[in-house]
């Protein structure tokens, strides 16, 4: 695990969908491969990027197939903007934000072409069982191999949550317990083991379900919190990062983050919906229309029933700087930078994907003080 870390800045750096499951399946199968360079090396391994653009290839030529040829073409290379801004450091023109829009709505046109009549009779009102006691109000993390194999990002998040987690017990879903918390039908198994579904997805599934389920929170395992999480946007019917006007990589377009969600018993609803247009299409589907698919659901989610569409729009704005942190790991350590950073942003996403610098210039960079537990004892 230490291996991963480069010392210096010389260096670069409805229910029932789910009931089908067999209850005595574990996730061994899940496993990630995590620890030292080889983490870094294989998630941007040349296999990888070639299965990935042979994927976008194919997604590009099915949305040409329900919509038009001029939007698959557009579709394919909104894609390849994305892929362009993940190395500009996000600069988005206004031609390709014009791209990104239309793609959105070429991906949106074609699930409905696809999956409109489910959509359509779904029964929005179908009650949810209650929550058993032992199981509200938590939240919901996952490290499918554990913490103790987890890079120490991971684990300085994780810290990091359950340092600020307001009294609540803060659960890390793991291959050793996932069966004790949702029970998966042994189809979407199958998807995973022939490489269809990745654990990326699975993992989409596993927040959206436990969140149908029990309600509570999901953070991302590449969360760090800075203080903790009592202010009332948390506390809400539902609740999700929001910043309006943010960048169209996504067709959240900030309004929402598929990386934190939390609600009430109630508005498990929302996610139980959610979580069944993702089971319906990949009952379906042998192939993934765009990466960012369950971002689409949602928004589909929202086109179809107004109650889910009001209780996103009343999501308040929060936590505005969320993605800046990570800009600036590998930067000398700055107490101003870090009190103007923090001041009203209490999550900061960070990425186990990717290697930072603990030390540059003979001084602490932001992600040394981050493992030394210095902000911990900040005054922010």
């Amino acid at each position: 695990r230490a291996g991963m870390i480069i010392k210096s800045c010389n260096n670069p750096a409805p229910n029932t969908r789910m009931s089908v499951a067999n209850n005595h399946n574990t996730f061994d199968n899940l496993k990630i491969c995590t620890g030292g360079l080889h983490v870094a090396n294989r998630h941007n391994s040349l296999e990888r990027i070639v299965h990935r653009a042979s994927e976008e290839i194919h997604a590009s030529r099915m949305i040409a197939k329900e919509t038009s040829f001029s939007e698959g073409i557009n579709a394919f290379r909104a894609k390849l903007d994305i892929q362009v801004m993940n190395h500009n450091g996000y600069q988005e023109s206004d031609a390709v934000k014009a791209r990104l829009l239309r793609k959105h709505e070429a991906v949106l046109q074609y699930l409905e072409n696809r999956f409109g009549d489910y959509y359509a009779s779904y029964d929005y009102d179908a009650p949810l069982p209650p929550i058993a006691s032992d199981r509200s109000n938590k939240i919901w993390m996952c490290w499918w191999q554990g913490l103790d194999s987890a890079p120490e990002i991971v684990k300085a998040c994780v810290e990091s949550v359950r340092r600020n987690a307001g009294g609540r017990e803060v659960i890390i879903i793991t291959d050793k317990n996932v069966d004790e918390y949702t029970q998966f039908p042994d189809w979407i198994r199958d998807l995973h083991k022939k490489g269809i579904l990745s654990r990326t997805h699975i993992s989409d599934l596993l927040r959206l379900d436990l969140l149908a389920k029990y309600g509570g929170m999901w953070l991302d395992s590449t969360f760090y919190c800075c203080r903790p999480l009592t202010a009332d946007v948390y506390s809400a019917p539902l609740w999700s990062i929001k910043r309006p006007n943010y960048l169209h990589a996504s067709v959240a377009s900030g309004m929402f983050a598929n990386y934190s969600f939390g609600c009430n018993e109630t508005y498990r609803k929302v996610f139980a919906v959610i979580r069944d247009y993702f089971l319906e299409y990949w009952e379906k589907e042998d192939y993934l229309v765009d990466y960012l698919l369950t971002d689409y659901l949602i928004v589909l989610a929202q086109r179809h029933d107004p109650w889910i569409a009001e209780a996103f729009n009343k999501i308040q704005p929060n936590n505005p700087q969320c993605d800046e942190l990570f800009k600036i790991l590998d930067q000398p350590y700055n107490e101003k930078q870090w009190g103007e950073l923090s001041a009203n942003t209490d999550l900061f996403k960070l990425t186990w994907k990717q290697n930072f610098a603990k030390v540059c210039s003979n001084k602490l960079t932001f992600y040394g003080f981050l493992t030394n537990n210095s902000f911990a004892d900040s005054n922010i």
